[in-house]
């Protein structure tokens, strides 16, 4: 376990800050006897840094800000760096949160944007995160969305169904591969009705082929389902690949996910109703491709019916994921 940086250091770093706004006083954090990459900084208003060389900004999703921790990325004279920065008042808790960080990059060899994630996630609620509630119409989409990595993407994948989860990074369709698309909609309704709220959501380029799954689930007090239900069921799913597991989590948070969310009013609890997996292709209904709105009109909303569609089954579709190699 990393034993720096220590109050002592702090109080080093605080009696030499720079009388600069710009400018940091730095020093290199040791581990073993070892000096490592890693430095503690203090700012001219008393602001305490970890700075950690990167060779690059974070793949996706930037781990979020929580109260009184800021995550940046920036360019120092010396080379790009993931800032952690946290006001004096929180020393307490920056001081053990910033050694579990060395820990996981210096002793165990992890990838800085992914283990700051997961630190952010184990942490979270020391910090008490600064967030919105998740809306009900974000749950009820995040859980038909995790649901479908339950039932067909890790099934067909594996932990490789996460880098294909696209919902969480505002993607055109839910799940993206190169030879395959998923595009999910859940409805409250007792009818497979959807929205589909862009003219492009039910396209693809050419060699692509997109399947439409409708999941139809019931909100009820006595629900035994959750968005909470479906994220434990990944997590277990992707256990033995770590860096899986912190790009899963990374997304859960990015779309409002904190384990607050368990023992809170917040979470919604639903009954399962019906799944039904379809092909779009020429009977599918949707606009067609080659429509364009009038001018002036800037966006079309409109909803489909798919109740007398023929459907594809569980095993069909993993088969076809498989065989794509892909979402």
């Amino acid at each position: 376990m990393a034993d720096c940086p220590t109050p002592q250091q702090w109080a080093e770093l605080r009696a030499n800050r720079p009388s600069a706004e710009d400018a940091m006083a730095i020093m290199p954090i040791t581990m073993d006897g070892t000096t490592t990459p890693l430095s503690i900084a203090m700012d001219q208003p008393g602001q305490m840094h970890l700075l950690i060389p990167v060779q690059r900004g974070p793949v996706g999703m930037k781990p979020p800000d929580l109260n009184g921790l800021k995550v940046r990325h920036r360019r120092m004279e010396f080379g790009d760096v993931l800032d952690l920065s946290a006001p004096s008042s929180h020393e307490p808790v920056f001081t053990p949160f910033c050694r579990d960080v060395v820990d996981a990059i210096i002793g165990q060899d992890r990838e800085p944007w992914a283990a700051v994630a997961t630190m952010i996630r184990a942490w979270q609620s020391a910090w008490k995160p600064v967030r919105q509630e998740m809306e009900k119409s974000v749950q009820v989409g995040v859980f038909g969305e995790l649901l479908v990595l339950n039932m067909l993407m890790l099934p067909s994948l594996g932990p490789t169904a996460i880098y294909q989860w696209g919902g969480p990074d505002s993607e055109r369709h839910d799940f993206v591969g190169d030879r395959l698309h998923l595009e999910v909609k859940t409805t409250r309704k007792s009818r497979a009705e959807h929205e589909i709220s862009r003219l492009d959501q039910l396209r693809v380029s050419n060699g692509c082929q997109l399947l439409f799954v409708s999941v139809q689930v019931e909100q009820s007090v006595g629900g035994e389902h959750t968005v909470a239900t479906q994220l434990d069921a990944v997590v277990q799913a992707l256990r033995r690949d770590p860096a899986a597991l912190d790009l899963f989590m990374l997304k859960m948070v990015n779309l409002g996910w904190t384990d607050e969310m368990r023992d809170s009013g917040e979470l919604l609890r639903f009954n399962f109703r019906d799944a039904g997996i379809y092909e779009v292709d020429e009977h599918f209904p949707r606009i067609a491709d080659d429509f364009l709105p009038p001018s002036g009109v800037v966006a079309v909303k409109y909803t489909v019916e798919l109740a007398n569609l023929p459907t594809l089954d569980v095993q069909e579709t993993i088969a076809m994921i498989r065989k794509a190699g892909g979402a």
